[in-house]
Order: C-alpha cells, then sequence, then structure tokens
C-alpha cells in the first residue's frame, strides 16, 4: 500500500468523534481513523467489510466471522497528529502485506 492510495476521507454525520476512513476494494479492508475531541489523539481500526477480504485466514477458510483484524487502542498505542496515525495505518498494510 503506497502513500498515494491512502486518501481517508472524514465521515461528516459523527458528531462526537471526528473520523475518516478509507476503503481497499482490493483486500476488502475499510481503515478507520478516530480523534479524541479532549486531547487531540488519534488511533485506528481495521475493519473487513466483505467476506473474503484477502487475509491469509479469509484466503484458507471460505469464510471468517471477525469483523474487526486490529485496533491500536488494543495494544494501548494513541497517535499525537492525523499524519502519525496515517503513517502507522500504511505500515500495519505493509506488514500484513508481507
Amino acid at each position: 500500500m503506497e502513500n498515494d492510495e491512502v486518501k481517508f476521507k472524514k465521515i461528516k454525520k459523527r458528531k462526537i468523534l471526528q473520523t475518516w476512513q478509507h476503503k481497499n476494494r482490493k483486500t476488502g479492508l475499510t481503515s478507520f481513523i478516530f480523534c479524541y475531541p479532549n486531547g487531540n489523539y488519534y488511533y485506528f481500526t481495521i475493519v473487513c467489510f466483505i467476506k473474503r477480504c484477502g487475509l491469509k485466514k479469509c484466503v484458507k477458510e471460505n469464510c471468517c466471522y471477525e469483523r474487526v483484524y486490529y485496533n491500536s487502542l488494543n495494544d494501548y498505542i494513541l497517535y499525537k497528529s492525523f499524519d502519525e496515525c496515517v503513517e502507522a495505518v500504511i505500515n500495519w498494510h505493509k506488514v500484513r502485506d508481507n
């Protein structure tokens, strides 16, 4: 996943947490970036939006029932800037693809 391919679009209907999303139709994964309003901290979540998302687990099995594959809060990771969070998403995809 190249940096040029990753364009996050702000979801305008979200009133509490500012949220941006990027859908990768090749892999079937959606990346969400959320912003805490009080501290300007960002975190991200990777979610599957189709049954066969291209992950190794889904290729081996005909279907998987997991929807959320990764959430940076599970590892207690918060980012101070939006750009830093975008880079973390790109790196997550690079590691997953290799």
